[in-house]
């Protein structure tokens, strides 16, 4: 990235192929940033905004009236070569775009002078961070019940053996296994003892265990998740995306199952069943004659090959194809299916409804969802969803009756999204005929690249291509493990297809807060067609979606403690809420309809229904049935007891501070 003006058009007779030399203001302004009082001024203005001249001198440590003098050299210094600006109105300093731009190549000078020079630096489950030895004190303190005195010591003989490990790929299992060598060494096996891990630190284990929330059957899945989190983290990804991940440019939010599952299928039922009877047989499901029952028994096979959901569809041809009467689908043998597939500990599930409408078998929806309603009044915490078509087969609005159905399914926590096309609960868009593999828990922070791009759009775009190169190669070799993993799995003959889908976070704040830019449909247009275009040019298929996978809160946290604030203004979001109270505003409707045909691999849009009348609530799905492509409708406003099942919005008072079930005292589950 070039700072001379080069852009000029040459009239000064030097040769084309001459080394430019570094201009003045180049010159200058590295001058200017040799001071590291005024590299203060920039940061403390980016984190906190304008400042009066009083309220900045403070907060850069210019406290006596002695040093007024050099604080006020210093930011003359900056003003001049407008890397701050004054605002007359006000009377408060700011900095500049120029600041900002020279405040990013700093901070990136400074990251990876401390990667490549001898400083220590070491890889968590959750980030990059530079060793600190007080930390290490602090857990021998916290998990063993050490003497801060004798823990103070060990840390400081560990620091010594750490300096030592020049080149090293440092890690928190490797600086425990460190400290556990040291223990041993002074004799200390009782606190050794304490300290080791078995995937997890032992004091957790402990807390699990003494959480009488925690199963045991949850216990061992948190355990395991653990285990593979950093199996996959520190040994499989490489190393240079999973830097990049607890860096915060990205964000992988399904680590332990990276190399063995997708995290999405979708699963079409007849092509799956007719390949098990033509080739080996699949769990015996094949020896079943009940077409209903197989459909369960393999949704729960498949619900253990997935990380987040199966999508489900092909169950009406199914039942045609074995000359079964699709009428025999009733709502209370479906409810029975759906409340086997919960009992197993898997993925989510999702029943693709379209295809009943398409047959025009319109009245069945109605029992399917009946059964449905009942499941979910029956369950604790459902796992199973419904994707309801917004019309029937001749193009026709759905009728008042199945959207009062989904006000009531919603109102007990159940999960209902509607769409025409082929999609999972979330809103992610299957683009195969057979069963679809698709890869999508990898996030980038938008919001990240458009702040330290200088408000640039070019030059943003110009960075998601060089992004992408290290993560199209990662998922490239992640999609070869998934696929050998996958056909010992599934059905031999089954046809596979494989989707790879990049997820952005928080596009349309990066580009209207960050970027400056009204019109956010163009921009992400272009974001869309710049990454589509590079991922083609590399050899891969790639698409770019806004789905909901957790990771807006990790990099939001991340953002907020590297630069004292969020880019954004708010909170990251992945995906697109709107209110049922917010349904009437046309434009808005207009831009989130219009955003969600942009990007290709689908965009999670929640109507929230929490807090409303049934009249608003079934007014707002009618809306959003004939503007959005895709939408699923929550209830935030509803808790459920664990134990007894009674339903509770939020305005019930719990039974004391421990959010605690007022009729039988088991624990609250919040749904959402």
């Amino acid at each position: 990235m070039g700072l001379t003006s080069d852009y000029a058009e040459r009239d000064d007779g030097r040769d084309s192929n001459s080394i430019e030399p570094v201009s003045k203001r180049v010159k200058m302004i590295f001058s200017v940033m040799a001071n590291p009082n005024r590299i203060d001024i920039l940061r403390i203005l980016n984190s906190k905004g304008s400042l009066t001249y009083s309220d900045l001198k403070a907060q850069v440590g210019f406290r006596s009236k002695k040093e007024s003098g050099k604080f006020a050299y210093h930011l003359r210094k900056l003003l001049k070569h407008s890397l701050v600006a004054l605002n007359r109105a006000e009377r408060k300093y700011v900095i500049t775009n120029k600041g900002k731009l020279i405040l990013n190549l700093t901070r990136q000078i400074e990251e990876r002078s401390v990667m490549e020079s001898g400083n220590i630096y070491v890889r968590t489950r959750e980030r990059m961070e530079e060793f600190n030895t007080y930390k290490i004190t602090q857990s021998l303190v916290r998990e063993t019940n050490m003497p801060p005195e004798l823990a103070q010591k060990i840390s400081e003989e560990v620091e010594n053996r750490v300096h030592r490990m020049q080149g090293v790929y440092l890690t928190t299992s490797l600086i425990r296994d460190i400290i556990g060598s040291v223990l041993l060494e002074h004799g200390h096996e009782d606190y050794r003892s304490r300290f080791s891990t078995i995937g997890i630190p032992l004091s957790e284990m402990v807390g699990m265990l003494s959480d009488k929330s925690h199963d045991m059957d949850s216990v061992i899945h948190n355990i395991a998740d653990a285990l593979l989190e950093e199996y996959n983290l520190f040994h499989v990804i490489p190393k240079d995306v999973a830097d990049l991940h607890l860096s915060g440019d990205i964000s992988i939010a399904n680590i332990s199952s990276w190399c063995m599952v997708p995290d999405t299928i979708f699963a079409n039922i007849k092509e799956m069943l007719d390949s098990s009877t033509s080739g080996r047989s699949l769990y015996g499901i094949d020896g079943i004659d009940d077409p209903i029952m197989r459909v369960g028994m393999l949704c729960t096979i498949l619900a253990r090959c997935a990380a987040e959901e199966v999508a489900v569809y092909g169950v009406s041809d199914l039942l045609g194809r074995d000359g079964v009467d699709r009428a025999s689908m009733t709502g209370d043998r479906f409810a029975r299916m759906l409340m086997l597939i919960s009992s197993m500990r898997g993925s989510r599930i999702s029943f693709l409804l379209k295809e009943f409408i398409e047959y025009g078998s319109k009245g069945m929806v109605g029992e399917l969802l009946d059964g449905y309603a009942y499941y979910v009044k029956h369950t604790s915490s459902p796992r199973v969803s419904i994707v309801l078509p917004a019309h029937d087969g001749d193009g026709h609005a759905m009728s008042t009756e199945y959207v009062d159905k989904i006000v009531d399914i919603s109102s007990m926590g159940g999960s209902v999204a509607v769409s025409d096309l082929l999609v999972g609960s979330k809103g992610l868009i299957c683009r195969s005929r057979y069963t679809n593999l698709v890869l999508h828990s990898l996030s980038m922070n938008l919001p990240r690249l458009a702040y330290e791009s200088n408000n640039d759009e070019v030059y943003f775009r110009a960075r998601l291509a060089l992004l992408l190169k290290p993560i199209m190669t990662a998922l490239s070799s992640r999609e070869a493990m998934v696929m050998e993993n996958m056909r010992h799995v599934l059905p031999d003959g089954s046809m596979l297809d494989t989707g790879m889908v990049i997820n952005m976070v928080d596009l349309p704040s990066s580009i209207s807060n960050v970027l400056k830019h009204d019109d956010i449909v163009d921009v992400a247009r272009k974001v869309q067609r710049t990454l589509v275009d590079k991922g083609r040019e590399m050899g891969y298929g790639i698409s770019i979606a806004m789905i909901d996978d957790g990771s807006a809160s990790r990099l939001s946290r991340l953002d907020g403690e590297r630069y004292g604030r969020s880019p954004t203004g708010s909170e990251y979001t992945q995906g697109i809420e709107v209110h049922a109270e917010d349904m009437h505003s046309t434009d808005a409707s207009s831009r989130i309809a219009m955003l969600s045909n942009v990007l290709d691999g689908g965009v999670t849009i929640t109507l929230d229904v929490s807090n409303v009348s049934t009249a608003v609530a079934r007014d707002a799905i009618s809306d959003a049935m004939e503007r959005f492509g895709f939408f699923r409708v929550i209830n935030r406003g509803v808790r459920v007891c664990s134990r007894c099942g009674s339903r509770f919005n939020t305005s019930i008072t719990m039974y004391g501070s421990m959010n605690r079930c007022p009729n039988c005292k088991a624990p609250i589950i919040s749904i959402k």
